[in-house]
């Protein structure tokens, strides 16, 4: 990476990295997302926590292959 790029990227926002042609897409957690926001503002930051609390919920977790 040319020294341009790292203070490009060092400079953004934040909100500005996140940008580009996969965001928006639907994702298996989207009818989820606000139930995991809500707890997230809440203080619960373990992902295996909140994990173990939507697979009551119908969550399944990831179906495609790496």
């Amino acid at each position: 990476m040319i020294h341009r790029t790292v203070k490009r990227l060092a400079d953004a926002a934040p909100e500005d990295l996140f940008q580009g042609q996969w965001q928006n897409l639907p994702t298996v957690l989207d009818e989820y997302k606000p139930y995991l926001d809500d707890r997230w503002n809440q203080g619960c930051t373990s992902a295996w926590a909140l994990w173990e609390e939507i697979v009551p919920f119908g969550y399944k977790g990831y179906k495609g292959s790496y």
